[in-house]
């Protein structure tokens, strides 16, 4: 019996030991990053676009892989269901982990994951036409509570973030607005320039290459934006409101400490890279990073934000 506990013993350890070690070793093969949303969006190319600096920083190999479908929740479940060892992870948006699970039953949660990094973020803008009677956004708000519901509001997608922030704003207004659903930024943007809508929100580069058409209200941002510091902030005109678009890599509940600390690394790495930065700098979109713990708190804050706005609007599950 002493032989077989020993025998035993020995066994776990060197068990122990080579898990140990094939942790130490990550990455030992290509780490997938799925995206949920198809090829050519913003969320893929700033993916694709951290990939290569991010493999270079871990020192292996990064395949990005697009699954499609339910408002990036098919992504997000199949991220949250992949095997705990580091080697599959996702480039997870605002809506599938802080909107979408209070609008339906999903398979996932935010204690799904195990958190890496914030990759991406940017303000939205409230814009309307350049021929709008509203020169700001206390001008248009006192109209709106004036004449409750008369305004319209487009969105995106019903519980889209240009959605939730409208919602927001109503919220800490007491105004009334109408909101009409369309399906993408192109129907939402021909809505208002036909008349249909009065206004929606927009990432903030919709509002640089469309300056010629629209302006901007307020950012609904905590502060200005580099390289738009001209455009004020709704807390600048007294209504502070933080809704931005972002996007973060998470892994399966449970990976290895070393994985998550090399994953970690590398992205902050990649994010800092001259070839992400100066990307990002093409496409506006502002250049941002949190670090796994950070970012663990940012996204379960904004989860408690958005379900307290979506349940009031009666739009919770």
């Amino acid at each position: 019996m002493k032989t077989v506990l020993t025998t035993l013993a020995a066994l776990v350890a060197a068990v122990g030991t080579g898990l140990s070690a094939h942790a130490a070793d990550f990455p030992a093969k290509p780490v997938t990053i799925i995206v949920p949303f198809a090829a050519g969006g913003g969320t893929d190319i700033t993916t694709r676009t951290l990939a290569e600096p991010m493999a270079a920083a871990l020192g292996g190999e990064i395949v990005v892989k697009n699954t499609a479908g339910a408002g990036g929740t098919i992504g997000a479940a199949e991220t949250a269901r992949a095997r705990p060892d580091g080697y599959t992870v996702g480039m997870m948006p605002v809506g599938p982990m802080t909107t979408q699970p209070h609008l339906r039953e999903l398979p996932y949660n935010p204690d799904s994951f195990d958190y890496i990094c914030l990759a991406y973020t940017a303000p939205s803008s409230l814009v309307v036409r350049k021929d709008s009677p509203f020169e700001d956004l206390q001008d248009m708000i006192a109209y709106a509570k004036e004449h409750p519901g008369e305004l319209n509001y487009g969105v995106q997608a019903v519980g889209s973030i240009p959605h939730v922030a409208g919602l927001g704003l109503a919220d800490a207004t007491g105004a009334e607005f109408t909101f009409i659903p369309y399906k993408g930024s192109a129907p939402t943007f021909k809505a208002m320039l036909d008349g249909s809508v009065d206004m929606f929100v927009a990432h903030i580069s919709f509002l640089t290459q469309n300056g010629d058409q629209v302006r901007s209200l307020a950012m609904f941002s905590s502060e200005r934006v580099d390289g738009a510091e001209d455009l004020p902030t709704s807390g600048d005109q007294g209504v502070p409101m933080d809704f931005p678009i972002w996007g973060g890599i998470v892994a399966p509940k449970g990976i290895p400490d070393e994985a998550r600390a090399a994953l970690e690394s590398a992205c902050e790495e990649g994010i800092h890279s001259d070839a992400f930065t100066e990307r990002m700098k093409t496409l506006r979109q502002p250049v941002a990073f949190m670090g796994s713990e950070e970012f663990e708190a940012f996204v379960r804050s904004e989860f408690d934000k958005n379900e307290k706005l979506l349940v009031g609007a009666g739009l919770g599950k």
